[in-house]
């Protein structure tokens, strides 16, 4: 006993100077759930990944913005001239080209384009009648998809998942702050127990060693025997080691508290040691099992996430089921060229006399403006079609999509078998413990009513230190009881709101996809 008590004594030192300087602060429940959503690491990166998910959303939205691409290039080519009627020695021609071009996909799984060019050409040919040449052309083309790839669905596939997956992010984000509310909880009541605790220890050290003193005195008179003094010395020290167990207790439930809302975030908070204010809660609660399971299937961010995976992989499914339809396309293509150059003018217009007699000047723009006019109008219209075999045969894209969407429908269905008997759980455990707390109230009563017949009996000599005592620690025990089961009380209706959802609400925390969650 006496090397026990050295050990724990020499704990308590450390203790004590470990937290030797630091500065008491009484905090809320309500103050310590605003500092974990501030400053709690893991809920810091379940918001980064929602932003994360949001930019992936706005990425894929980009299908659908118009396209511009542009390309010029400029060319020289030499080759042999095969006839003098073409050139002397070498037929020299030089070329440039300007192009651009707008794309947009269409919703109906589509794409439109257009697409203007401009060109010039130059070569020392003989006999030509415009030298240098410009061309122009303005195309529109539209291919359509009539089977497979066809439909609104189909062409924002991608966006739908990134939207449904930016939706599952958001609620591991919800779910994560259930879970965080219900920690702090948890941490808070375990640390008001063991502050409470603590003082129910040191009170049961005030009672032993007061029975002590009186002892010692009673001894001095010769009233009791020295039996009796060994006795309640005995006591003293075991309850003083209690309290040193007691104090671990306090000191490891502040630490974890601490550290889980990150108060050394804080300024100044690295030095603060961690007082409860709120009292746990004694109001009775009755829980009506069935809305409470409505009220958690339709709040419960696990069980929409669910839902959102089984509308995905029906997504996935339809996709897969339209890969299997033949890949029949519209096409369609309207353009208009244009015509501008210098116009070479030769003797009686015959350019086989090789003399010329004038020029005509050109210009791209004259080239242009012919396309734009559409002077020339030119179209074509025709389907094709491609067959999969591959798909049609195997159909082993869609059938691993349907045996996905079938594992995504049982995993929905477990998870409210599963809820339904947490929410049952709960509400018993609900139940129960208000009535421990009646119980238990009633037993500390009782032995408390106990202990002061023994004192009295005692004190008349009709009992012994040894009796006091016994009765001593059993309404310390039973004070202890009585607060664990108010304790356990809070903590049942803690993970009654946390099973149902309703966590956030109840703690008035403010929940959206676009901004930090925080306390109104």
């Amino acid at each position: 006993m006496k090397r026990l008590l050295l050990i724990l004594l020499l704990l308590f030192v450390l203790l004590s100077v470990f937290s030797f300087g630091a500065e008491e602060k009484t905090f809320s429940l309500q103050e310590c759930l605003a500092i974990a959503l501030k400053n709690n690491l893991a809920l810091g990166i379940k918001v980064v990944q929602v932003e994360r998910q949001e930019g992936l959303l706005k990425q894929t939205k980009e299908k659908f913005l118009p396209a511009l691409a542009f390309q010029i290039g400029k060319a020289k080519t030499n080759t042999p001239s095969y006839s003098w009627i073409e050139a002397e020695g070498a037929i020299s021609a030089e070329s440039q080209q300007l192009s651009g071009q707008l794309t947009q996909a269409l919703w109906l799984g589509g794409r439109f384009s257009l697409q203007v060019d401009t060109s010039q050409y130059e070569s020392n040919q003989r006999f030509q009648t415009i030298n240098p040449r410009y061309e122009g052309t303005v195309m529109f083309q539209l291919v359509q998809p009539l089977l497979r790839d066809m439909g609104n669905r189909i062409s924002r596939k991608s966006i739908i998942i990134a939207g449904h997956n930016r939706n599952i992010s958001a609620n591991e984000l919800k779910t994560a702050l259930l879970d965080t509310v219900y920690r702090v909880e948890e941490l808070y009541w375990n640390l008001v127990y063991a502050e409470r605790n603590l003082e129910a220890r040191k009170q049961a050290l005030r009672l032993a060693e007061d029975l002590l003193k009186k002892n010692k005195k009673m001894a001095e008179l010769g009233v009791i025997a020295e039996i009796e003094i060994l006795s309640a010395e005995a006591e003293t020290a075991s309850r003083r080691a209690e309290i040193l167990e007691a104090l671990a207790l306090l000191e490891n439930s502040r630490e974890e508290l601490h550290s889980t809302i990150n108060l050394g975030a804080e300024n100044g908070g690295s030095g603060v040691i961690i007082r409860p204010g709120d009292d746990p809660r004694r109001e009775e609660r009755t829980v009506d099992t069935e809305e409470a399971l409505r009220q958690a299937l339709a709040s419960r961010p696990d069980y929409a996430n669910t839902g959102i995976t089984l509308k995905s992989k029906n997504l996935e499914l339809g996709y897969a089921k339209n890969q299997l339809l033949p890949a029949l396309n519209l096409n369609f293509q309207y353009w208009s060229p244009g015509l501008s150059g210098t116009q070479i003018i030769y003797r009686d217009n015959d350019p086989f006399t090789g003399e010329v007699i004038g020029l005509i000047p050109g210009a791209v723009a004259d080239a242009f403006k012919n396309a734009m006019g559409f002077n020339y109008k030119n179209w074509s219209l025709y389907l094709s079609l491609d067959i999969p075999l591959n798909a049609l045969l195997s159909r082993g894209a869609y059938t691993a999509a349907r045996m996905e969407r079938r594992e995504a429908q049982l995993r929905r269905l477990d998870l409210e078998r599963q809820i339904g008997l947490e929410v049952s759980t709960v509400a018993r455990s609900v139940t129960s413990s208000f009535q421990r707390i009646q119980a238990t109230r009633s037993a500390r009563e009782l032995a408390e009513k106990k202990l002061a017949a023994e004192e009295k009996r005692q004190a008349a000599g009709l009992s012994t230190s040894y009796m006091v005592l016994q009765y001593q620690r059993d309404f310390t025990q039973a004070m202890n009881t009585e607060l664990r089961a108010l304790c356990d009380y809070s903590l049942a209706l803690a993970r009654l709101e946390k099973i149902s959802g309703t966590s956030l609400q109840t703690r008035q925390i403010e929940f959206s996809q676009e901004q930090t969650p925080a306390i109104r």
